[in-house]
């Protein structure tokens, strides 16, 4: 360039560097080809972000980043061309501190020429859009979400002015509403396409919306039709009404929503859940931890379930106890993992705890978008139904097969292929498929022409046959009759026939039933006729229809005249009403007949009669009359009477027993075999103050003092089961609660052996018992006070005669000999009364220990041995080992047994002593060939100063203690003892002890 140029130039820069550097806008000046930066305002280098120092640099340098753009092309082309370049909203992307940032422009390009009209340089101006560019992008690209969430919601828009009635619809809208795309839709007609059941509920819709007071919501779900009137879709419209400051209604808007396919998929479900509810199987749904979430009705009926509450629990609670582990350990897992199982399980019913047994299906449900578990759920049959029939069925097969009746079954051509237990034995079959033959195989070779031509026929034609005919036997080839049935089996589903089905009665014995009823009949009749007892029979109506000939031989009536109510006939007048009403209204109630009436035989004998008759019925329960019986009772009758006089005059005769022991001095009872008491005399009631019967039966015990109790009910036992006479002392409370002693004595009343009553009296002892103590107490004081002189007169004697042996008075010293004999004697006397005071007083001590018995016994014997030189003491020991008792006591008895027996044989001069042991016991025998003891006086010789009585009684001294202390001794030991004797023959005393086998 020339200079003018160049100045005008430098003019030029200077004027667009003041007017740039002011400007609020972004603008920059580039000269020459390279793009040289010579002016940039502040706003367009902070667009730059490349820092202050950009003057001198070139636009290319500066911005490279723009080059792939096309910036720098652009740039050049201007310059070149000289043609300038206006960009809109151009999108730009600078590097900015290091960062691509994305920036909007507003700019141009713009040569600038000299003189000569050559480009210099171009000037950049840009303003920055870049905020509206990306506000109205984000703008676009809601309304697109929108419009796109519209399309894939299948929503419809629209926009309604109530007041200037201006309707705005998108075509999504007015399709749902029933209009075409095109359609100009007026105000008037928006509910032209409503279902005219849905109509009034939408207007009732709207105007609740145009109510401020609701706040303007909408929310309805409508139906609309076709031209044709047709469902065409079902709708959701949703919105809100604005309102002006005056509360109207200026605007309503929303959006509407085809829910056609959610509704009919909403029925079809209800549909499957009405199915599910209703259906006979049990269903359930739970989540994948086992949880139920759902069951159906018949789960909540057949379970017991009665609330959703009880119905949400863990599936393993709905399975019986001894099950709920296998529903963790396989069940549950091979749903989680496999997908399904099945089997059989059962549920427990939530009230009753019965176990249900089901089958079940149990199948995993999976999400059908991602394919992962969602639930779980479960489908039960319940099968006691099945269970049942099966039960049923094997009972009908059980029936089949153990019915006495012949039973097969066969295919239609005859085949057979099943014959029941029955059948195979009146066929003699054996073999398992013995019986795999046809049906014409199992009669007689004379009955096939039957089968072909009436049986099968009529069985094709009516589907069942019945009628006699004649089978074989499988092995001997016997005629079998029979009455038989065939009948076809039809299949259940289709209704054609499938088989046959033969039931055979066997009338052999039918026939020979037949044959003896005919010969029971006519020998039944011959019975009758021959029996001693008349016999008849009547109808339903009560007219007789037989009688025998012993009722004919009784009257001498003919037989046809005794017909209907004939029979009356012979009945004497005085009786004759009375029976016939009897009759009849035991035959209007059918009950069993019974009346007594006289007849006139036909000797003009007058004889006493009953009859008797049994109500007949047949099979099917209906009445059919009487069978009887007419028994001649005038000698039962006379001898009734003779024995009502005898009641009388023994009834008369008790009244005068009770009259006398009413007066007796002691209370009188008797008692059952059994041992009840069922009599007490007035002398009784007196005492215990109460009427007789409170003190009848097993009352009268409440009376006994409870420490006398057992040992009375023990003595009472033992003689109503022995039959033993019965003794027993106790104390009775009389009517003031005093206790009194009393001694209570009863027989057995036997006749035949067996024992018919217990005849008892109870005897006031009291004053004996005190008596009786008065005497022990003195034998008590006496025996003490005498003992200590007689022991001080023994030693006199003693001593006394020591002196006079010593002084040779030998006939001195003898009588003083027998003396000391006469004071030893009266010293066992004393000890024998001390002996008795101790036992009534329970002091008599025992000491005891261990102890050889037959030692103990030996020395005994040795000791008494030396008293007599008349009698020899023979001992016969076996065996007996030790016992633990008291050596001294048991020394006692054996001398008071020895003593006696050498006492009581005063004529003979042997003495048997043997012992014994014997079921746990030591037995001690003492046998002498004495006087003996009469039958009659064996029981007392224990009783306390008893004696054995007689003409030699003077003989036998002694106070009658010694046996009765031995006895007691020998109680308190825990034994027995007992005496056999026949008078002038000797008496044999026993005594028995037990022995404890643990310490022997």
């Amino acid at each position: 360039m020339n200079n003018q140029t160049t100045l005008h130039q430098q003019l030029n820069e200077d004027v667009f560097r003041i007017l740039i550097k002011e400007s609020p806008t972004p603008v920059a000046l580039y000269t020459g080809e390279e793009m040289e930066i010579r002016i940039a305002n502040k706003a367009i280098i902070d667009i730059w972000g490349k820092g202050d120092n950009v003057i001198g640099r070139t636009y290319f340098n500066l911005l490279p980043e723009l080059e792939d753009q096309g910036f720098h092309a652009i740039l050049l082309n201007v310059y070149k061309s000289g043609i300038a370049y206006e960009g809109k909203e151009q999108k730009v992307d600078l590097l900015v501190d290091g960062k691509h940032e994305e920036f909007y422009f507003n700019f141009t390009f713009k040569p600038l020429r000299n003189d000569n009209d050559e480009v210099w340089g171009v000037l950049n101006t840009a303003a920055d859009v870049t905020e509206l560019v990306t506000t109205r992008q984000k703008l676009a690209e809601s309304e697109q979400r929108v419009q796109f969430a519209l399309q894939a919601a299948e929503l419809g828009t629209w926009d309604l002015n109530p007041k200037l009635q201006t309707v705005i619809w998108d075509d999504r809208c007015k399709e749902l509403c029933g209009f075409q795309k095109n359609d100009e839709i007026k105000y008037a007609d928006l509910l032209k396409f409503v279902h005219p059941e849905d109509e009034q509920r939408l207007r009732t819709a709207v105007m609740q919306a145009y109510n401020p007071a609701t706040g303007g919501n909408y929310d309805i779900i409508i139906r609309t039709v076709d031209n044709s009137g047709h469902l065409k879709y079902w709708i959701h419209l949703k919105g809100k009404a604005y309102f002006n400051d005056k509360n109207e209604a200026i605007r309503f808007a929303g959006t509407v929503q085809d829910i056609t396919r959610e509704i009919l998929d909403k029925q079809e479900q209800q549909k499957l859940l009405a199915l599910i509810d209703n259906t006979a199987d049990m269903v359930a749904v739970g989540s994948m931890d086992g949880s139920v979430t759902y069951i159906n009705k018949t789960t909540y009926a057949l379970l017991g379930i009665e609330s959703t509450k009880e119905a949400l629990k863990p599936g393993v609670e709905y399975f019986a106890n001894n099950e709920a582990d296998k529903v963790s350990s396989e069940i549950e897992p091979a749903v989680q993992q496999h997908g399904k199982w099945e089997g059989e399980m059962h549920y427990q019913h939530f009230k009753t705890g019965e176990s249900i047994p089901v089958y079940i299906n149990c199948f995993r449900i999976d999400d059908p978008l991602n394919g992962q578990p969602i639930g779980m759920a479960s489908v039960a049959r319940d099968l006691r139904p099945e269970k049942a029939a099966r039960n049923e069925q094997y009972k009908l097969l059980s029936l089949i097969n153990h019915s006495s009746d012949f039973v097969s079954l066969s295919d239609l051509d005859g085949n057979v292929t099943y014959v029941n237990t029955a059948g195979r034995k009146m066929l003699g079959i054996t073999g398992i498929n013995e019986h795999r033959r046809h049906n014409s195989e199992f009669i007689m070779p004379g009955e096939l022409a039957k089968l072909k031509d009436h049986v099968n026929n009529t069985l094709m034609k009516h589907g069942k046959w019945s009628g006699e005919i004649l089978y074989r036997h499988f092995k001997t080839g016997e005629t079998i009759p029979v009455y038989g049935t065939t009948m076809l089996v039809y299949d259940a589903v289709t209704g054609l026939p499938q088989g046959r089905a033969s039931i055979a009665r066997d009338l052999r014995r039918e026939i020979a039933d037949k044959k003896a009823l005919t010969d029971s009949e006519q020998l039944l009749k011959n019975i009758t006729n021959a029996s001693p007892t008349a016999l008849w029979m009547a109808d339903a109506e009560g007219n007789i229809t037989y009688v025998n000939q012993t009722w004919i031989d009784w009257t001498g009536i003919e037989y046809e005249k005794h017909m209907g109510f004939g029979w009356t006939t012979a009945i004497i007048e005085e009786d004759k009403s009375r029976a016939v009403e009897k009759f009849m209204a035991d035959l209007n109630a059918r009950r069993f007949y019974e009346v007594d009436f006289r007849i006139t035989r036909k000797d003009g004998e007058i004889r006493w009669c009953i009859a008797t008759g049994n109500p007949q019925y047949n099979s099917g329960g209906e009445f059919t009359g009487y069978i009887g019986a007419c028994t001649d009772v005038t000698d039962k009758t006379l001898a009734e009477r003779e024995v009502q006089l005898r009641n009388r005059e023994l009834n008369e005769q008790i009244r005068q027993f009770e009259f006398v022991t009413d007066f007796m001095p002691v209370q009188l009872w008797t008692a059952r075999p059994d041992g009840e008491l069922d009599y007490i005399n007035q002398r009784a009631v007196d005492y215990f103050g109460v009427a007789a019967q409170e003190i009848s039966g097993p009352s009268w015990l409440n009376n006994v003092h409870p420490d006398d109790t057992a040992g009375c009910i023990e003595a009472w036992n033992n003689a109503v089961n022995t039959g033993n006479i019965y003794q027993c002392e106790f104390r009775l409370k009389d009517k003031d609660q005093n206790y009194k002693w009393h001694l209570s004595r009863a027989l057995p009343f036997i006749i035949d052996g067996k024992i018919i009553k217990w005849f008892g009296t109870n005897t006031d002892i009291d004053e004996q018992k005190q008596l009786q103590r008065q005497k022990d107490d003195f034998l008590g004081i006496a025996s003490h006070e005498l003992k200590t002189p007689v022991t001080s007169i023994k030693a006199y004697a003693q001593v006394l005669g020591a002196m006079l042996t010593k002084e040779g008075e030998h006939k001195k010293a003898e009588m003083v000999l027998r003396m000391d004999a006469q004071i030893n004697r009266l010293t066992n006397l004393i000890g024998d009364l001390l002996d008795v005071t101790k036992i009534n007083s329970g002091r008599l001590q025992f000491n005891k220990t261990w102890f050889d018995f037959n030692e103990a016994l030996q020395e005994t014997i040795e000791d008494l041995q030396h008293t007599t030189q008349k009698h020899k003491l023979i001992q016969n020991f076996s065996p007996t080992g030790k016992i633990y008792s008291d050596k001294d006591r048991i020394s006692q008895v054996v001398t008071n047994f020895i003593t006696n027996a050498i006492k009581y044989s005063p004529h003979t001069d042997t003495i048997i002593i043997t012992a014994q042991r014997e079921n746990n016991e030591v037995i001690v025998c003492v046998q002498d060939f004495g006087v003996g003891i009469p039958e009659d006086k064996k029981d007392r010789v224990f009783e306390q100063f008893y004696r054995v009585s007689g003409n030699k009684q003077h003989t036998f001294p002694g106070l009658g203690l010694g046996l009765y202390i031995s006895s007691e001794i020998i109680k308190r030991e825990g034994g027995r003892m007992w005496v056999n004797s026949v008078e002038s023959k000797g008496s044999t005393f026993c005594f028995a002890l037990p022995v404890d086998d643990t310490h022997s």
